[in-house]
């Protein structure tokens, strides 16, 4: 018995004709018969009454046939589209672009691990700054976008789907020697006088800076700003000057020159993957359920 054998009986089932059943199955009534025999004689159960030619009369032992024919039969197509998406997965071309903080996040192990369970997928892995990020993803010239949910905030909701992947915390780091390293945290009123350097308008990290100071009414003194965390903290460096940064992101680049202080309230920010709403390539739907955990249906 196979599976042909199941799906002839389930049209059997439905037409209660043998001549129907066969028609539909384009094979001839004798080869039809044929079959049913042998599947009754290996199951040693009588499915079916012939007695009537024109209507056969389905027995108990066929009703229930019918219903683990009907779930076998099922699960094989099931069995058989998944296979076949996995097989369209052996190849196509993926562009995912990213802030700049795939290290500190791990997303290289994740990716590398993608890229070695699906070796024939080709994928753009691109680092890009905010501003140029948002501008792909809005042009369509990545698949997915990688950043933080502070610069996601710039994408219309409606058209983009967003994920997060994990969250940071945002730190004021300074010189071991400044004044304000006496403290185990920090207000943002305790640096209403401070001097800061930060990392580009785009990154998230400026703008939660400039929202978190606005929270408590106080101006910004913004002296200082670059793409790269070595830059600022080469900056503060032996100075009354401080940057703010995900910890995360500046553990890296971190000496014995500098200390770290947490934020009274904390500043949290989610690090987000973010795609456009709509149907999406079944490329980058197991992209997105590999990397999130979030299962999109194929």
């Amino acid at each position: 018995m196979n599976i042909e054998d199941l799906y002839n009986f389930m049209i059997l089932y439905r037409t209660r004709n043998i001549s129907d059943a066969a028609t539909q199955l384009n094979i001839t009534q004798s080869a039809l018969s044929k079959r049913l025999k042998n599947m009754q004689d290996e199951l040693q159960v009588q499915l079916f009454s012939t007695r009537n030619k024109r209507q056969l009369t389905m027995l108990d032992s066929g009703e229930v046939f019918f219903r683990y024919a009907q779930s076998i039969v099922t699960q094989y197509e099931t069995m058989k589209g998944e296979l076949q998406d996995y097989q369209k997965l052996q190849r196509g071309f993926l562009k995912v672009g990213c802030i700049p903080v795939v290290e500190q996040y791990s997303l290289a192990i994740k990716m590398r691990n993608f890229m070695n369970e699906f070796p024939k997928i080709d994928i753009a892995f691109s680092e890009f700054e905010g501003e140029t990020l948002l501008e792909k993803l809005s042009t369509g010239k990545i698949d997915v976008g990688i950043l933080r949910d502070i610069q996601g905030k710039q994408l219309n909701d409606s058209q983009f789907e967003f994920v997060d992947l994990t969250d940071d915390e945002l730190f004021v780091v300074l010189d071991k020697n400044h004044p304000l390293a006496k403290k185990d945290v920090l207000r943002i009123q305790d640096l209403k006088d401070v001097d800061i350097v930060t990392l580009n308008p785009g990154s998230g990290v400026y703008e939660l800076i400039l929202n978190s100071y606005k929270k408590e009414k106080i101006s910004t003194n913004v002296r200082f700003v670059s793409p790269h965390i070595e830059s600022l903290l080469a900056t503060i460096l032996n100075t009354n000057e401080v940057t703010l940064l995900f910890s995360k992101s500046v553990k890296p680049f971190m000496t014995s020159d500098f200390v770290m202080r947490p934020l009274i309230p904390s500043v949290i920010s989610h690090l987000q993957l973010v795609y456009p709403r709509g149907d999406a390539s079944l490329l980058r739907k197991s992209f997105i359920n590999y990397f999130t955990g979030v299962n999109m249906k194929m």
